[in-house]
């Protein structure tokens, strides 16, 4: 919880470290062949699309929520009628 805090405390570090991770991963890239480098990007869209299949669940289990909360409402609704 600590260091949550102080992470939260100090964003312009979080944000220097970030730099300093991309600065290394451009590095890294001029590295790459041209083979390694498509297989980089095949990677990095199937983390994307994993990414995105997960958001799509949680929206739809959000829509589920919102749903039985409807109905709860609408029986509390019945009742007090």
């Amino acid at each position: 919880m600590e260091q949550e805090h102080s992470m939260k405390s100090h964003p312009i570090m979080h944000a220097g470290a970030m730099s300093a991770v991309v600065e290394v991963m451009k590095e890294m890239w001029d590295l790459l062949t041209e083979e390694q480098r498509k297989k980089v990007m095949v990677m990095r869209m199937d983390i994307l699309t994993h990414w995105m299949e997960a958001e799509m669940c949680n929206e739809e289990r959000m829509n589920e929520v919102k749903r039985n909360a409807i109905d709860s409402i609408r029986q509390v609704q019945e009742m007090l009628k």
